[in-house]
């Protein structure tokens, strides 16, 4: 129900134009010792080669992190998400990387019919779980703008509970976004208004 907060990051949809996501993805090498978590649902970037976790929302991203594989004593090992800190050799995050892959993500506060396809948000970085390995990532409302942004909502989530139309329903509504400030994207426009 999104009556309730309770961000866990950018769960990959489709491919905008497309059936639904078959989690196509892509690795990029993670840097020995990396000394922040990455969790699942997390927008990650890319400085010197290397993944790293969004940590400014005028950064590019590169994509959304889904999970790692690397090699610690010699024995492979793979997780949803990428501990602070860990030495390890081999070490490469599975990255949904297209410019036209959608995310279910959740605002942290209300937002309207009109912002879909109209309004450009930043994404508030909350903190992840260790516990699920989820992200704490969401779309932030209190960015709303028609300039440059991280994320454009392209669509309300249809399951039961989350019903923009209906006030108690939208307080932190699921919403369909494709990110804007993508490396990829090499068309990057503002929203027009309609």
């Amino acid at each position: 129900m999104t009556a309730t907060a309770n961000p866990d990051g950018l769960r990959p949809s489709r491919i905008r134009g497309g059936s639904p996501n078959s989690a196509g993805a892509n690795e990029y090498p993670i840097a020995s010792g990396y000394n922040s978590n990455i969790f699942n649902g997390d927008i990650v970037t890319n400085a010197a080669g290397y993944v790293n976790v969004l940590a400014t929302t005028t950064d590019k991203a590169m994509g959304v992190f889904i999970g790692c594989r690397y090699v610690v004593n010699g024995e492979p090992k793979w997780s949803d998400f990428w501990t602070a800190g860990t030495s390890a050799s081999d070490a490469y995050a599975m990255v949904v990387d297209n410019p036209q892959a959608t995310f279910v993500v959740q605002a942290d506060a209300s937002c309207s019919i009109g912002d879909i396809n109209s309004q450009n948000f930043q994404v508030a970085l909350g903190a992840g779980s260790t516990v699920t390995g989820r992200s704490g990532f969401a779309l932030d409302a209190s960015t709303r703008t028609t300039g440059s942004a991280m994320l454009r909502p392209i669509a309300v989530v249809d399951e039961p509970g989350n019903d923009i139309n209906v006030a108690a329903e939208r307080a932190f509504p699921k919403l369909e976004v494709r990110i804007v400030r993508h490396v990829d994207a090499y068309i990057s426009a503002d929203a027009s208004a309609n």
